[in-house]
């Protein structure tokens, strides 16, 4: 199976992620949901899923959390700079650190799949003594759901803010196809890579991100 970087990093990761979130809840105040979507949009989640060892253990989890400070524009409000690697928060970024490298799955998709800080920290006090498969088995089981229901092409085009019609169009692509991808009669991975990599500069996207 292909994970998201060398398992060299993942201990250091792993400690590092959950060291983040124990100290911005436990020692700054902050709210786990509010500082894990700083996180997120900081960048520094994407430089840790694309293997980044500066972000991997060239930091420690404190002065992660004071990055993503930095880069979201708020900075944190630290009464002490203890961790406690027994909390729920700590458990929460620990486990995070590894289901996105055991999935090899970028940080904001696991999020959006449901597998971000709320549902893994509903879920301490029956999975913290549990091995981590137990916890792969609930990612996976998110993600499944999740893929069921969700049409990438179609939530980017929504967003984007264009017509099936107006998509079409712009990419070259029949207004056939785009509703065939969007209704799944037809697999979107499948298609030829000049039509992925089309429909993506007109959603502003990865051709990766349309069969995510």
């Amino acid at each position: 199976m292909i994970h998201a970087y060398s398992e060299n990093y993942l201990n250091d990761a792993m400690d590092n992620l959950g060291a983040m979130l124990d100290f911005a809840v436990n020692s700054c105040g902050e709210d786990i949901h509010l500082f894990y979507t700083r996180f997120l949009s900081s960048g520094i989640a994407a430089q840790i899923g694309r293997g980044n060892p500066r972000y991997l253990c060239g930091k420690s989890g404190i002065e992660m959390a004071l990055s993503v400070a930095e880069r979201t524009g708020r900075p944190l409000k630290m009464a002490d700079a203890r961790i406690d690697m027994g909390s729920p928060e700590y458990w929460t970024g620990w486990t995070l650190a590894y289901l996105q490298w055991y999935l090899c799955a970028d940080f904001k998709f696991l999020h959006s799949a449901g597998v971000g800080v709320g549902p893994l920290h509903e879920r301490y006090a029956t999975l913290h003594e549990a091995d981590l498969s137990k916890s792969i088995a609930f990612a996976q089981k998110q993600i499944e759901r999740y893929r069921q229901f969700y049409n990438p092409l179609k939530a980017l085009r929504k967003n984007a803010g264009l017509s099936q019609r107006e998509l079409a169009a712009q990419s070259g692509t029949t207004l056939r196809s785009i509703r065939a991808y969007e209704q799944k009669q037809l697999n979107l991975s499948n298609a030829e890579s000049e039509t992925l990599v089309l429909l993506s500069r007109v959603l502003g996207c990865t051709p990766a991100d349309l069969i995510a």
